[in-house]
């Protein structure tokens, strides 16, 4: 299983929206991913078809999964989609506060709580808070790929720096080999500031920024609004092609076989039929 984190402690950068499109784009692609949210907003488990108030609840959550010593992980996990599955989050104060409070290999809790499923998944996607506490450290310290979203705006360098640093840190204690990316979000090619910050970032970052950018489009923003990824809802759109091909650049990244849009339509065709058969059954 190789694990994609999407990380940046600032808010509005299209974390969310990049984890719920990418983990959804593999699976369509035929590969069999694990999302995880570490989000207590739970965004990208709404979207992936959870009930926030049940969670509140129920409490099989990524956090608690964290805390539960003897627990088994398929009480955390749930199918979002044909060969996707996720551990999701709600809001949880306490659970919070107990995880920052853990005396010993606070930054390994998720990691370690993952090791018995690693075999069943491709890929593992983690949507990370926007804040560089212990859930985004956890993610971070299993990461064989971290992907920080850069939006497209005068503040889209501010902290930057910071990031960069927890991320190297990181690296360093837990994830030596940890490839880190940068991912252009909410992108206007035409828009001068647009062009001159993923100038900046492509300086920075040199051949560690993917060519696929993310554009600032209306079908992404209409998919976010039903809780549903661009991929679903308009195929067609130049935001569902951009996140297909950054898809295939990640496994490019890994060594891994790109896959074509044909492969994608055999896939459907094969989750159609299989819905379908459950549904007579």
């Amino acid at each position: 299983m190789k694990t994609i984190v999407i990380a940046n402690h600032k808010g509005g950068c299209a974390k969310t929206t990049t984890a719920l499109n990418l983990a959804v784009v593999l699976a369509n692609q035929g590969s069999r991913v694990l999302a995880v949210d570490l989000d207590p907003q739970g965004n990208l488990s709404v979207a992936c078809g959870a009930d926030l108030q049940e969670l509140e609840s129920t409490r099989c959550t990524s956090h608690r999964l964290m805390l539960d010593v003897r627990g088994d992980i398929a009480a955390y996990r749930m199918r979002a989609r044909p060969r996707l599955d996720l551990i999701p989050a709600c809001l949880d104060h306490d659970a919070e506060t107990l995880i920052e409070g853990q005396p010993v290999s606070r930054d390994l809790l998720l990691k370690n709580k993952l090791a018995p499923v690693r075999s069943g998944y491709d890929y593992c996607v983690i949507d990370t808070p926007p804040a560089l506490r212990a859930p985004t450290l956890n993610a971070l310290a299993m990461s064989d790929m971290t992907i920080i979203p850069i939006e497209s705006s005068n503040f889209a360098l501010v902290g930057l720096g910071q990031v960069m640093r927890m991320v190297s840190a990181v690296r360093k204690a837990h994830a030596p080999k940890m490839i880190i990316m940068a991912l252009s979000t909410k992108y206007k090619p035409r828009q001068t500031v647009d062009r001159e910050v993923r100038s900046q970032v492509e300086a920075m970052f040199k051949t560690n920024m993917f060519d696929t950018w993310v554009p600032d489009a209306a079908a992404v923003n209409q998919a976010v609004g039903i809780g549903k990824s661009v991929y679903e809802t308009n195929m067609a759109s130049p935001a569902a092609l951009a996140f297909f091909n950054l898809a295939n650049e990640i496994r490019e990244r890994f060594g891994d076989e790109k896959v074509g849009l044909e492969t994608i339509a055999g896939a459907e065709s094969e989750s159609s039929h299989a819905v379908a058969e459950e549904g007579r059954r």
